[in-house]
């Protein structure tokens, strides 16, 4: 459950839906418009709903509709005195935590990892009232938006770190956009680069914004916890807000006045990895589309790039545009091919032959099963064995069946692609 500000009501007007709620009063629920009466009851107003083509509708619910009264809501405040002596005592336990932790482990560096959101922001408040010069570091991934890197820089004694390479040259030189299926991202410019920053450390403790609730991997872990990544250094990670929910933390950060990254504001649930993360969703999708329509732009021609440099429709069976829209992230899955999708790829490879232009999609090797979806691959076996061929071969196999090592296979895909050859 997250507050709705008041620059994403102006982003609702702006794409047509005035509907007559202000900032202060009301939360947006799993798609659900909502706010409280004062007796701590929820009424759903509205429902939001994002479609696949990136618009949105708002109605009112069939609960709104019901109402036959007027009812007076209660202001973000008041929800938070409302709900102050259950909020207590979370915190109080995390207070605890936090200082038994310091009492535990007194002769450890002890840092602040900030993302500038909410729920780090929460622990630096926290931390704050038991180490009041707490050091504060934040990870640069290189993907943060400029709302993030304007917190960032407001604060002169936070620590930054930066990676050796940003993420956009990064994909370029790997030839490689992380995905769902795939990553490395995470690894790379948020833990990785994280550790580099701090490897002098033998001895430290990090004082961490992760919640139980948040994920299946983040259920179990306890206040005090390893991550396996950091190897054998005597390094741990203390989660004082581990068991609070978004709602906790909303309400402390609205009820205790703490500074919040804009980003938040316009609706976006979490502030970092901009653009680019393969588990964002259509909700945060038609944000970007509204809010960083450039950065938007320039990430969708990078996945056009990849798509047509690496000629994926035999891949995943789909087209450039469809690629774009969501498949690059491994959300997309079609067993065969479509017309349009064979068509489209016979256009971008000047191939006029339906029938060939066929033989690339839906192949396995018939020596030992395996798929054969690179085209380099696809383009050999019809070039050696015949455009007609009607049994393709893995790479292995295929350089088993002619007799050839790596050197003499290269060797030919590059000569074949001089000579202008099509198939390739």
């Amino acid at each position: 459950m997250q507050p709705i500000f008041k620059e994403q009501i102006q982003m609702w007007r702006d794409l047509g839906f005035d509907i007559p709620i202000k900032e202060g009063y009301y939360w947006l629920d799993n798609g659900i418009i909502k706010a409280f009466t004062p007796d701590g009851q929820p009424h759903k107003l509205y429902k939001y709903k994002v479609n696949d083509d990136l618009t949105i509708n708002i109605t009112k619910h069939k609960d709104f509709k019901a109402m036959k009264f007027h009812v007076d809501f209660e202001t973000w405040e008041e929800t938070y005195q409302r709900l102050k002596s259950e909020i207590r005592v979370k915190i109080d336990e995390s207070l605890n935590v936090i200082r038994q932790t310091v009492k535990d482990y007194s002769d450890y560096e002890k840092i602040v990892l900030t993302s500038t959101g909410k729920d780090s922001m929460v622990v630096l408040d926290l931390v704050q009232k038991i180490i009041p010069n707490i050091r504060v570091v934040f990870n640069n991934t290189s993907l943060d938006v400029a709302d993030t890197y304007k917190m960032v820089k407001s604060h002169e004694n936070w620590e930054i770190t930066n990676p050796k390479e940003g993420f956009y040259t990064w994909i370029r030189r790997m030839n490689y956009i992380p995905n769902r299926v795939s990553r490395g991202c995470c690894t790379i410019f948020k833990e990785g680069n994280s550790i580099e920053y701090l490897s002098d450390y033998e001895k430290l403790i990090q004082f961490m914004g992760v919640r139980n609730d948040e994920s299946n991997s983040r259920a179990d872990r306890g206040y005090i916890t390893h991550n396996p990544k950091w190897g054998d250094k005597e390094w741990f990670g203390c989660l004082p807000i581990r068991k609070w929910s978004e709602f906790d933390v909303w309400l402390y950060t609205l009820g205790n006045h703490l500074e919040i990254n804009s980003k938040y504001c316009k609706g976006y649930h979490r502030c970092g990895c901009a653009i680019a993360c393969p588990y964002a969703t259509k909700s945060t999708w038609i944000l970007d589309k509204y809010w960083y329509s450039d950065l938007r732009t320039r990430f969708e021609n990078i996945v056009q790039e990849d798509f047509l440099h690496n000629q994926r429709w035999s891949q995943i069976n789909c087209t450039v545009a469809e690629y774009v829209k969501d498949g690059w992230n491994g959300t997309l899955y079609r067993p065969e091919p479509t017309e349009e999708v064979i068509r489209e790829m016979m256009k971008y490879k000047g191939i006029t032959d339906y029938n060939i232009a066929k033989q690339y999609f839906n192949k396995t090797c018939s020596e030992c099963g395996k798929n054969v979806r690179q085209n380099d691959v696809l383009a050999m076996n019809m070039k050696l064995r015949g455009r007609n061929v009607t049994e393709f071969k893995c790479k292995k196999c295929l350089m088993k069946e002619f007799n050839m090592c790596k050197g003499d296979w290269n060797d030919k895909v590059v000569d074949f692609k001089e000579q202008g050859c099509k198939l390739f």
